[in-house]
């Protein structure tokens, strides 16, 4: 068997640009109502419950804000218990009807979650009208709790974010007598308007129509498609429109089971030939290619990115277990 396997798919979302339109054209319906204001909900997850939590932060760049304040909402809340093989919690979005300025320069989508006691890392996804927007890995709890916030920079998704949709958010929990840490998380979005010198470019701006390429609702898992071995080829049919003269597609993939820590799995040959059982095998090479009408449109290789925590999975080498 050679070093490395190779699979085929497509997934997730693809964005179309059409000829330029300002934001003057986005126009709000008078109908809508705005998601939850922030000050209307308290966090499920008492303080009391964790008197000096422990809080988790990532490195990372900071997202570019306008110095105007931004119209916030909670879209969901919801305590993540025994989640596993449920579906995907699912809210009303709404676009924000009351904001002074409906020209957004910035939208940010904000994830918090608190937890207490024992888990393992556990992978979410939150989608919005079947388009993923963000897809991360909970951080570990400890006795005292800990929390922990991701932000994310969606302006891109701008016409998805100005039409009603239905938001879902999955993240597949165990609650047992071992695994006892409840994940509470809250999903906000913060609008940020532009500013009076703002000039919204059409070369930087967002696409005019994003449509979702993933696994259609009601689910007992998420929206993602899941890739169990080098032969799965999973797809989805959709319509250009005839207008569109750019087309970005946009691949999340995440890594499970006994490809969990893939870039350390062994060559199957190097397992056969020591009489190795129970080693994750197929070597450290992935690729996912994609198609569009049996044509080769991108292909990916991959690099590394760590879990917080090490647990592990015995299964047999010629299966393994990706979300795409």
């Amino acid at each position: 068997m050679a070093l490395s396997q190779l699979f085929s798919l497509l997934l997730l979302s693809f964005t179309f640009l059409q000829p330029l339109l300002s934001a003057a054209h986005l126009r709000p319906r008078s109908s809508l109502l705005r998601s939850h204001p922030i000050s209307e909900h308290a966090s499920s997850y008492s303080t009391s419950e964790a008197a000096h939590p422990t809080t988790y932060f990532e490195v990372t760049r900071p997202i570019q804000l306008p110095k105007t304040r931004p119209c916030s909402y909670v879209v969901l809340q919801h305590d993540f218990a025994s989640t596993y093989g449920n579906p995907p919690v699912l809210a009303n979005y709404k676009p924000p009807s009351d904001c002074p300025s409906q020209d957004f320069a910035r939208i940010v989508l904000e994830w918090t979650a608190t937890c207490k006691g024992r888990q393992f890392d556990r992978i979410f996804g939150v989608w919005l009208g079947g388009v993923e927007i963000l897809r991360s890995c909970t951080a570990e709890p400890r006795a005292t709790g800990i929390v922990w916030t991701v932000k994310k920079d969606i302006t891109r998704y701008y016409s998805l974010l100005m039409e009603e949709q239905t938001m879902a958010v999955y993240l597949g929990n165990i609650i047992d007598s071992t695994y006892t840490g409840i994940y509470h998380a809250t999903v906000k979005i913060h609008f940020y308007p532009a500013e009076e010198n703002h000039v919204r470019s059409g070369i930087v701006s967002g696409a005019d129509l994003i449509l979702p390429i993933s696994r259609n609702l009601p689910l007992n898992d998420g929206l993602w498609f899941e890739i169990q071995n080098a032969t799965d080829v999973e797809g989805k049919e959709f319509e250009i429109p005839q207008n569109a003269y750019r087309a970005v597609l946009e691949v999340y993939v995440s890594f499970h089971e006994n490809d969990e820590f893939w870039y350390a799995n062994y060559p199957n040959e190097y397992i056969s030939v020591n009489n190795l059982t129970g080693m994750p095998g197929n070597g450290r090479f992935r690729e996912v290619v994609v198609m569009l009408m049996d044509d080769c449109w991108c292909s990916l290789a991959f690099y590394s990115d760590l879990h917080r925590g090490y647990q592990s999975i015995v299964l047999e080498t010629d299966y393994w277990n990706w979300f795409l």
